[in-house]
């Protein structure tokens, strides 16, 4: 996926998708919304626009009261999103130096432990490549 920008409400919509669990609706995500005021045909210019960008997909069909409607589910997760718009076209070198600051920035054991765990398994699986 070529780096998208997201508008406010488009990110507002992405929160609310990353929050649950299962597909929703365009009616189902204005509910979840809480205090957003979505209007319908707001909330399905932008579900549009995240489907052209990539940032949603179709994951089926519900059925409504006398319809079906789609249901939508995000394509990449809460964190592969920032990763990606903090890392961009970012260069290696940089790469390896906002690591190494977000490591500064832990302070549990248990975290670095869990991390050097995931650095291993990356290793394995760039070297069995």
């Amino acid at each position: 996926m070529a780096e998208q920008h997201l508008t406010k409400s488009e990110l507002a919509i992405m929160e609310v998708m990353w929050e649950q669990e299962e597909a929703l609706t365009a009616s189902e995500i204005i509910k979840a919304s809480g205090d957003k005021e979505w209007k319908n045909s707001s909330i399905h210019l932008m579900v549009n626009a995240l489907l052209e960008k990539g940032f949603l997909e179709v994951a089926g069909f519900k059925k409504t009261t006398k319809n079906y409607a789609r249901t939508f589910k995000p394509t990449m997760t809460k964190e592969k999103y920032f990763v990606r718009k903090v890392m961009g076209n970012t260069p290696v070198a940089e790469k390896k130096k906002i690591y190494m600051q977000l490591l500064k920035e832990v302070n549990e054991i248990e975290t670095l432990d869990t991390i050097k765990e995931e650095i291993y398994a990356r290793k394995k699986e760039l070297e069995n490549r």
